[in-house]
């Protein structure tokens, strides 16, 4: 397949090839640590996203759609790692066949809707720096920037739905869950796909947040008279900047060996005889855990996030320390009162993440 990591791809091993069993221990060893930190990390980030008040920015908001991405990814992990002990074998009935498709798109579906919700990401950042005063990216052009993201992926995902096929082959007794391209063809789409999917959107990202550093180092803070206090906001604006930057980079280095992998199999098949096949049977994977990092990238990076995923995690322990930091608060608020010179605390750049 052109993104799975299944036996139909052209650089895949034949249907009678025998995984190694060193690579079925520990490639299932991998697979079940991505799902357990995918499947907690990105469900805590949409929970904290959607009934946390303060987390309800668009960046974040954004965030919580990438994790949904993710987490599509993440249910299509026990379907990738049957294929190392039963190959392409799958089950009959409607239902065979309506899983059969899905599966073999998810991995599709997940990497464009990752990629396109980075964009829209880096678009709200940048867009935040470069106009602090101005309010660009709205609830309304944040939900239209996720309604053409799903659209996106869904047209991408459409061409492997119709491609793939459950069916029974002549003299085989069970049923193949596997992709049949002809007359469509598999070298056009999946250069169409990694263009779309992945190069032109890296390249936007990179172009929109040079912008923005470039902004961000040289620019002053409109009405932030304080230098404590203007440094104080750069400091948080940098840091955030500085995770979603990461995540991106992450992101775009997880995905390019396989995304090398297919343009090779694609234009120049003989490099591929080169490469072991153990190797060609894990690069996906770095891929695949993608969808586990970002939660914990959103942890080391953003002490919203972090303080949230203590208090969901360790509830305890964190209703002590905010009733401390109520009191806090209570005593600092009382003396900003006194304060004669005020900072505007709406900046669309210090949007907390």
């Amino acid at each position: 397949m052109p993104v799975n990591m299944t036996n139909n791809s052209t650089h895949a091993p034949p249907e009678l090839f025998q995984v190694p069993r060193n690579i079925q221990i520990g490639v299932t060893i991998l697979a079940v640590i991505v799902f357990i930190l995918a499947m907690i990390g990105n469900t805590l980030v949409i929970y904290i996203v959607f009934t946390v008040n303060h987390m309800r920015s668009s960046t974040n908001t954004l965030i919580a759609n990438m994790a949904f991405a993710d987490l599509l990814m993440t249910i299509d992990i026990p379907y990738i790692l049957k294929w190392f002990y039963v190959s392409s074998s799958w089950f009959g009935t409607f239902m065979g066949t309506v899983l059969c498709k899905f599966f073999h798109s998810a991995q599709v579906g997940s990497l464009a809707a990752s990629v396109f919700s980075l964009v829209a990401i880096s678009l709200d950042r940048s867009f935040a720096i470069l106009f602090p005063l101005q309010k660009i990216i709205t609830q309304n052009i944040v939900r239209f920037a996720i309604a053409m993201t799903w659209l996106g992926t869904l047209a991408l995902m459409v061409p492997v739905m119709i491609a793939t096929k459950n069916i029974q082959l002549e003299g085989s007794e069970g049923m193949i869950c596997d992709e049949f391209w002809a007359p469509l063809s598999p070298k056009v789409y999946i250069t169409a796909l990694i263009v779309t999917a992945y190069l032109i959107p890296l390249m936007i990202i990179a172009l929109v947040y040079c912008l923005a550093g470039l902004r961000l180092r040289r620019r002053k803070l409109p009405g932030h008279k304080n230098p404590t206090a203007q440094k104080k906001v750069q400091a948080s604006s940098r840091r955030a900047t500085t995770m979603l930057i990461t995540v991106a980079v992450i992101f775009a280095l997880s995905w390019l060996p396989f995304q090398a992998l297919e343009m090779m199999s694609r234009y120049k098949s003989t490099l591929i005889l080169a490469i072991p096949m153990e190797a060609i049977l894990v690069i996906p994977w770095f891929g695949y855990c993608n969808s586990a990092i970002n939660p914990v990238l959103y942890v080391i990076f953003s002490r919203n996030y972090r303080s949230e995923f203590y208090r969901i995690l360790c509830r305890e322990k964190s209703l002590q320390s905010r009733s401390k930091a109520a009191v806090i608060d209570g005593y600092a608020s009382r003396k900003r009162r006194y304060r004669v010179t005020a900072e505007p605390s709406n900046l669309e750049w210090d949007t907390p993440l």
